[in-house]
């Protein structure tokens, strides 16, 4: 069973060499070529018998191969269609919401299939190299990531070059490049206190948009603050702030261990906006439950 290759995306799923259905694969581009969308179909007489599920489960073990970039692969499906629901799942994809009042959309990346593994070989921290800057520019040149951020969005490369060299990056005290074979993909910052309250610090991050939603930031928080209470000896507590509308930001936290303490009204100021916050710690002394 499967496949016959017919118009380069789309597979034939067969029995016999007969085609009884479909499988497609739509990848995106540009921005969006770390991600794809599925779709397929098989004759009604073979419906409930786990054969579409089996089509999908071979078409994913292909896709990532096929298409290397490819980070995300999401389909949609009518509220309605409980069996189509059904195949999804149990081919291992994840049910994300409702985007529209018809639809539900599933996904799974590429961390559920080989990544996850692997994440405490692929990740890595280290001071940021002037040799990053071409990296930088990759995300701290992108809206999507800047937007949560008191950075400006880069525009050009000589901007990231004075990025990484005399303003923000490599004379910081504590930044630190989020790399996955050596290559930097985003950042984890740590601002120590001063003074009477250099018993405390702030943290934050951001990754290139591509690696959003597979662990991967969770990691560097983690090794990050596996780290800092070494490297600052005085350091009792290291807190978080996260956007009240940013869900994954405080998943994030959540999942590195953090503790949510409540939510802080109109406290901080980001691009023309007065935000309320959630207020996240983490203590010294939970280092050992990490």
């Amino acid at each position: 069973m499967f496949a016959s290759p017919t118009l380069g995306r789309r597979r034939s799923i067969c029995i016999d060499d007969r085609s009884i259905g479909f499988v497609s694969m739509y990848p995106g581009s540009d921005n969006d070529r770390h991600r794809a969308d599925m779709g397929y179909a098989i004759a009604a007489k073979y419906w409930s018998q786990g054969i579409t599920t089996k089509a999908v489960k071979m078409a994913m073990s292909q896709v990532f191969k096929d298409y290397p970039d490819l980070l995300r692969l999401q389909s949609f499906v009518d509220v309605e269609n409980k069996a189509s629901q059904r195949v999804l799942e149990k081919a291992g994809f994840q049910r994300e919401g409702v985007p529209n009042s018809w639809e539900l959309v599933f996904a799974i990346v590429i961390s559920i299939l080989f990544m996850e593994t692997n994440l405490s070989k692929m990740i890595t921290l280290r001071p940021f190299r002037l040799s990053d800057v071409d990296d930088l520019m990759s995300y701290a040149g992108d809206d999507q990531v800047t937007r949560s951020l008191r950075w400006k969005t880069l525009t050009t490369r000589d901007e990231a070059l004075t990025f990484v060299c005399t303003d923000v990056c490599i004379p910081h005290p504590w930044r630190r490049a989020i790399c996955i074979d050596d290559r930097s993909i985003g950042f984890v910052t740590i601002f120590p206190g001063s003074g009477d309250d250099k018993y405390k610090a702030d943290l934050g991050y951001a990754i290139a948009a591509k690696y959003w939603g597979q662990g991967i930031t969770t990691k560097a928080v983690k090794i990050a603050v596996s780290q800092v209470f070494n490297d600052f000896p005085i350091l009792v507590r290291l807190q978080a702030f996260a956007d009240v509308e940013n869900k994954a930001s405080q998943r994030v936290l959540e999942k590195a261990g953090f503790q949510r303490e409540g939510v802080l009204r109109k406290y901080g100021y980001l691009k023309g906006n007065i935000k309320d916050l959630v207020v996240y710690s983490f203590l010294s002394t939970e280092v050992a439950v990490l």
